[in-house]
């Protein structure tokens, strides 16, 4: 529970925050060269989803909202099979859905985009299935939660638990987890042979397996783990999030600096011929914290109560140690405490109030604002719109945090039940 100091300080942040980012005409004066408007990630759909979710709670004008949410459509939308959950029509998709709970006007455009992302995941589901029957590597954008199946999934998951595409999507993933051979060597089914950008990359000769949350196994874990919670299981289900914790379990990595994860597992170090460097910051993108929030739902859809409640200890002590981290440098959702007292609250561990307290450090709430804007731009996923929006909703004990299912995190697991 926060304080009312804290509480104060967070919610003047956020109301700074918003502020400063009034308009489009003001965002875009913040991002200069880094404005994508049809972007959740980085745009002005992110920034509509702040301002979305401080009309909900009233602490905002709705007009704000609606100024954004024209931005982000005034040069169309990106309906092609390119577009992902940070881009295009799902990006708009996943934002209009929270509008539409706030001002319910948005059917008609909701209908369209619904359309629009159906066709889009068909379109990915086939290709990736062509894939898997060529026993050829996937590329990360394939499968994961910035670019690939497993956001869209996770959109789907958001927009209609009922939507048929959700066992599709499970499907798939129970899929992906099947292991592969290549070049005689027999790897997981979410090896790629090329870099993060899908390109050839000289870090990664004979390729990796990714294990964060952002573009790795660990949103897939995550996905397949929600899917199964909400009574959508398929053949094999249960047999991939145990695959894919076991894989987590061998390469978790215990020292004095505590438990962590390597961001990825390069062919050397599949071999064993290769050290693995660590650690790093214990973020939601790749770090401890994300990995293991990610075991934690696969552990509590499993219904496995001694995998949980080591999971619980792991989050517990990373959570206790992250305020004072030197790993740690920022503040935004994807891989700064904002990310981290997200999770600490969709799990039911740790303290939110510890893991923000480094963002109100400085004493003016303004300056806290335009240090936001200005070090890390004015975006959800890395910048000023995410952080505001966790100070707002996670230091007010009545709102809710279903804007978060872009990050596959929510509302901690008592208040699911």
């Amino acid at each position: 529970m926060s304080t009312p100091s804290t509480t104060g300080k967070a919610t003047a942040v956020a109301t700074h925050v918003a502020d400063l980012l009034a308009t489009p005409e003001h965002g875009r004066a913040w991002a200069g060269g880094r404005w994508w408007p049809q972007s959740l990630a980085q745009g002005a759909a992110g920034v509509a989803l702040l301002h979305i979710e401080r009309a909900r709670t009233g602490d905002g004008p709705w007009e704000r909202a609606q100024a954004w949410l024209e931005c982000a459509v005034a040069q169309g939308v990106d309906a092609s099979p390119t577009a992902h959950l940070h881009y295009g029509a799902p990006a708009l998709a996943f934002v209009l859905n929270r509008a539409q709970s706030v001002r319910s006007r948005f059917g008609p455009q909701l209908t369209l985009l619904d359309e629009a992302v159906n066709r889009i995941v068909t379109d990915r589901l086939e290709r990736a299935h062509e894939r898997l029957a060529a026993g050829e590597l996937p590329v990360l954008a394939e499968f994961d939660t910035i670019r690939g199946l497993t956001g869209l999934g996770a959109l789907l998951l958001a927009r209609d638990a009922q939507n048929p595409r959700l066992r599709e999507m499970a499907s798939y993933l129970v899929a992906l987890t099947e292991p592969l051979v290549e070049k005689g060597s027999r790897v997981p089914g979410w090896w790629t042979a090329v870099g993060l950008d899908g390109k050839e990359d000289p870090r990664f000769p004979g390729g990796h397996a990714n294990t964060g949350v952002a573009h790795g196994i660990s949103g897939p874990l995550s996905l397949l783990a929600l899917t199964l919670g909400r009574g959508i299981a398929v053949e094999g289900h249960a047999e991939a999030i145990g695959r894919i914790l076991v894989w987590l379990e061998t390469w978790q990595q215990n020292g004095a600096d505590g438990v962590w994860w390597p961001y990825w597992i390069t062919k050397g170090q599949f071999e064993g011929i290769e050290h693995i460097v660590g650690p790093r910051r214990p973020s939601w993108c790749y770090g401890a914290v994300g990995v293991a929030h990610a075991q934690l739902a696969g552990a509590l859809a499993l219904r496995d109560e001694a995998r949980t409640k080591r999971i619980r200890r792991v989050l517990d002590r990373e959570f206790a140690a992250a305020p004072t981290s030197p790993l740690m440098r920022d503040a935004s959702l994807c891989h700064g405490y904002a990310g981290l007292a997200l999770s600490a609250h969709s799990t039911g561990v740790g303290h939110v109030e510890e893991l923000l307290s480094p963002v109100l450090a400085e004493d003016d709430p303004r300056t806290i604002a335009m240090g936001l804007i200005t070090g890390g731009g004015i975006g959800l996923l890395e910048g000023a719109a995410g952080t505001a929006l966790a100070l707002h909703t996670l230091t007010c004990s009545a709102t809710e945090v279903g804007w978060a299912g872009f990050l596959l995190c929510g509302d901690s697991e008592d208040d699911r039940g």
